[in-house]
C-alpha cells in the first residue's frame, strides 16, 4: 500500500492519509469512525491495527481474526466484532 507521497494523484494522497488514520486510530486511540467507514484503505488500517493490539495479549485470536479476514464474506462480522471493543464515533477525526 504504499506509495509516493507526492505522486501528484490527489486522490492517492488522501487515500494514503486515511489508511493512516486508520491504523492510528485502531491501533492507539481504539476509535473508529462511521465517516470514514465506507473508505477501504482507512478500514484495512483500523483493521490491522486492532488485530496487532489483540495479537499483543491474544495471538491466538488475533490469528483467528486473520483468517476470518482473509474470507470476503466474513469481513463484516470481523469489523462489526472488532468494533465492539472500540468507541465508535460519528463523522470524521478533526484534522489538527
Amino acid at each position: 500500500m504504499g506509495g509516493g507521497e507526492s505522486s501528484g494523484g490527489g486522490e492517492e494522497e488522501g487515500l494514503t492519509g486515511r489508511a493512516a488514520i486508520g491504523y492510528d486510530h485502531g491501533y492507539d486511540g481504539e476509535v473508529f469512525y462511521l465517516g470514514l467507514a465506507l473508505d477501504p484503505h482507512y478500514v484495512d488500517g483500523w483493521v490491522e491495527g486492532c488485530l496487532e493490539r489483540i495479537g499483543e495479549d491474544h495471538p491466538e485470536e488475533e490469528l483467528l481474526f486473520r483468517d476470518l479476514w482473509e474470507d470476503e464474506t466474513q469481513r463484516d462480522l470481523v469489523i462489526e466484532s472488532l468494533k465492539a471493543d472500540c468507541e465508535v464515533r460519528a463523522g470524521r477525526p478533526s484534522r489538527s
